[in-house]
């Protein structure tokens, strides 16, 4: 029996018990695929923690009917797709994402990989190594070590105190007994009665689940799904105040609490999205006229069974002002209590909501449809009684970071300098008046009434039917000079509360800043993107003068590749340009009338020449892992060229994966393949290493390119003519609004016509053997390779 629910989805459940949940997208071109495993690093034996993450891991490294090569990985990697996977308290994800028309073969592999692995003893000890690095890696984490932290401050007995990554010491592979445990969790919970698997793509929701039920139908049901044993209590916290020795002095709280509400998904985002709110009167208004922080940033760390734990940081504030924080926080949650407004909040959130959801990828999508729409009936209550603990403040946990040593806690997991603080006496009662907004002019459609962006040079490129988000690029001139991560630094900051009231209504924005100027992406609803932007293009056009220290990175590979645009150069920017796909007449109307002045988007000035040799940049990054990013841009801008660099790509990424992550066990985080970057093409080639420094990375890389010269000689046509037609979906010209707008966007800053990508496919068609090897001579020239790394290159 077929349902639909609020959100338009079909849901339907099988004879073995599995659930599916489908839905269309009518604009997207990809399919994305969730699929939920109902268990996880709870559900695990307690004597090997960290055996459901290394579970997930192993089911990557072959199954029964497809072997690593031709697993699901290397399938979605050989067709431009993403595929990642997940394991939490009480459940694991799978997803995918992969052009609508390869969903079967995906899905096949999916299934195969989870229900019949091979489990071979010798891969387990492989990517143990690789866990027990990722393990490393984490343990230096500050935002890991935190979360853990305040794990500590919880009642004994519960897991959310346990880091359950899993390391060397606890995935004791040579032992029966754990083989046993690793078997025996897999034999219970990767059956059919306990996946919930959810689809979004282009083809109608009958069409997807009629697909799914195919694969999924075939499976065994398994043990009947038990409920789990109830969660231990979270309260009464075994510590209310912490010291966590940390490089960077920091104060940060948590709320602990445990309702008998069982459904807090819809309270607990009403309640965040109240707590980031900037709008005056608000918490974080309040904090900065009381000068305790500038920023507030809450995030739900585990929610289950009706408990929660939150955490919030403070950037800008010390430990001295840790009590005023907490007596703010305390008579914000008071006051607002059943506060009257809750109710219109609460309808304004979901309008929000329903535009957030607008602006999803399909594999966006198909997560956010893992958690069912929540009935409303109870959800104001929900929240009034979590305002109630939270003014109570009895879940609430004070942890300051400092440099001053601690002594060792007795945790499960990553080693702790962390020790308990005498309870602080009640902080006097803040006397502040708070109020709650409802208002967003944005979500009313009150644009400003008068031109406030400058002369801008624009070109309008129509969306496509099936509707959709839109995509609106700009590119604006620096006001100041000066040290590029700074100024994009000051610029985020000075747009965080703007930024922030775009994102709640579904506007994704992305900026990177170069010597050649700024760039800024701006997607979602359409009917939005001009008001926005007449709101946020004067933020970054104006000058910067006050500089803002730039925030501590989180993983050091991710630091790298943000800053990978910095590499290429385009000609300076000198006034206000704009690109737009999916915007109507109106609209576009509207954004004329925003401008001084209109005129046409002309085509940008030759870039920069080639340089010549290796072109290194070191950027001092904290911690024992390095990391290094090769790029290697085409020698030439001709279609034949790109062609031949992509299909080199295309064969070289699984193989620098098997043998950098695999064989070599250098990192457990890498990336190689064909990458735009301010319309600049080449190939990129990226590791993080826990076992060698930059210089080492480095050395490796350039070991492996040379190496592929004889796998490349022993290629076959079927195995040539597979990644040819591999590579033809994902060089097809784009049809949805938001991956059309970035291919256009990227044409222009290269200065390609808008046919380029077809030229490509058509010499991609008449590519051989030989100019596949010519392409890796070219490469192995070494005539323009761009490095980026945490350390410097090794003496000449």
């Amino acid at each position: 029996m077929t349902l639909q629910t609020p959100l338009s989805a079909s849901v339907r459940r099988l004879a073995n018990g599995a659930q599916l949940c489908a839905q269309q997208q009518p604009w997207a071109q990809q399919v994305g695929l969730c699929l939920r495993v109902a268990a996880g690093s709870h559900d695990e034996p307690r004597a090997y923690p960290g055996l459901a993450h290394f579970l997930e891991h192993l089911l990557f490294i072959g199954s029964r009917h497809y072997p690593s090569e031709q697993g699901l990985m290397a399938f979605v990697q050989r067709h431009g797709g993403m595929v990642n996977a997940s394991t939490q308290a009480r459940h694991t994800d799978f997803v995918c994402e992969v052009p609508a028309e390869l969903l079967q073969p995906a899905l096949a592999r999916l299934l195969d990989m989870l229900c019949q692995p091979l489990l071979a003893i010798e891969a387990q000890l492989r990517e143990r190594e690789v866990l027990d690095a990722e393990y490393q890696a984490r343990s230096q984490d500050a935002t890991s070590r935190i979360d853990h932290a305040l794990g500590q401050a919880l009642a004994a007995g519960h897991r959310c105190g346990e880091f359950l990554a899993g390391d060397r010491s606890t995935l004791v592979v040579e032992s029966p007994a754990f083989q046993r445990a690793l078997r025996d969790y897999h034999q219970r919970h990767y059956q059919a009665g306990h996946m919930h698997l959810t689809l979004v793509g282009p083809q109608p929701a009958e069409q997807l689940l009629e697909m799914a039920e195919a694969l999924l139908g075939q499976l065994s049901a398994g043990e009947p799904e038990v409920e789990p044993e109830p969660a231990a209590d979270l309260l009464p916290l075994r510590a209310s105040r912490l010291r966590l020795q940390q490089n960077r002095p920091a104060v940060h709280l948590g709320f602990a609490a445990q309702l008998d509400a069982s459904e807090l998904d819809v309270p607990l985002a009403l309640l965040l999205d109240a707590l980031h709110d900037p709008a005056p009167g608000g918490l974080l208004a309040g904090l900065r006229e009381l000068q305790l922080c500038r920023q507030l940033q809450a995030r739900v760390l585990y929610q289950q069974q009706g408990q929660c734990l939150l955490r919030l940081d403070f950037p800008g504030a010390t430990a001295e002002q840790g009590a005023a924080l907490r007596a703010a926080l305390q008579s914000w949650a008071a006051q607002l209590q059943g506060h009257p407004d809750w109710p219109l909040r609460l309808r304004h959130y979901q309008q929000a909501a329903a535009l957030r959801l607008l602006g999803l990828s399909p594999l966006g999508l198909a997560q956010r449809l893992q958690t069912p729409p929540q009935k409303d009936d109870n959800t104001l209550d929900a929240l009034t009684a979590l305002l109630g603990k939270l003014a109570q403040g009895d879940g609430l946990i004070a942890l300051q970071c400092s440099e001053q040593p601690q002594p060792q806690w007795p945790a499960t997991g990553l080693d702790l300098p962390l020790q308990a603080l005498p309870g602080q006496s009640p902080a006097p009662v803040l006397k502040h008046q708070w109020r709650l907004s409802s208002d967003e002019p944005l979500l009313e459609r009150r644009a400003p009434v008068s031109a406030v962006l400058p002369v801008a040079a624009l070109r309008h490129c129509p969306g496509q039917a099936e509707g959709g988000p839109a995509a609106l690029y700009w590119r604006g001139p620096c006001s100041s000079a000066g040290d590029l991560t700074a100024i994009e630094a000051t610029l985020l900051a000075r747009s965080a509360d703007l930024r922030w009231r775009g994102e709640r209504l579904g506007i994704a924005c992305q900026l990177s800043v170069q010597a050649s100027g700024w760039t800024l992406s701006v997607c979602g609803p359409a009917a939005l993107l001009p008001a926005f932007s007449a709101l946020l293009v004067p933020l970054l056009l104006a000058p910067v003068d006050e500089r803002v220290e730039a925030a501590p990175q989180g993983m050091l590979l991710r630091t790298l590749l943000q800053r990978l645009p910095q590499l290429c150069e385009l000609p300076a920017a000198s006034s206000l340009q704009g690109l737009s796909v999916g915007l109507d007449e109106l609209q576009q109307a509207q954004l004329a009338e925003l401008c001084t002045a209109v005129e046409p988007l002309a085509d940008l000035p030759p870039a920069p020449g080639a340089r010549t040799g290796i072109d290194w940049h070191q950027v001092a990054q904290p911690g024992a892992d390095a990391a290094l990013l090769l790029f290697c841009p085409l020698p030439a801008d001709d279609a034949h060229a790109e062609a031949s660099w992509r299909l080199l790509g295309q064969i070289l990424q699984g193989r620098f994966y098997q043998r950098l992550r695999g064989e070599l066990q250098l990192g457990y985080a890498l990336f190689a393949g064909f990458r735009q970057v301010q319309g600049c093409r080449g190939l990129l080639f990226a590791l993080q290493s826990p076992v060698c420094d930059a210089a080492g990375i480095f050395a490796h890389i350039r070991a492996f390119l040379g190496e592929q010269r004889s796998v490349l000689e022993g290629l076959d046509d079927a195995t040539l003519s597979g990644s040819r037609n591999a590579l033809q979906a994902a060089l097809s010209p784009a049809r949805a609004n938001l991956p059309r707008a970035e291919q256009l966007w990227q044409l222009y800053l290269a200065g390609l016509p808008e046919v380029h990508p077809l030229r490509v496919q058509q010499a991609l068609k008449a590519l051989s053997a030989s100019d596949l090897l010519r392409a890796h001579e070219q490469l192995l020239l070494v005539r323009d390779w761009r490095v980026l790394a945490s350390g410097a290159p090794a003496p000449v």
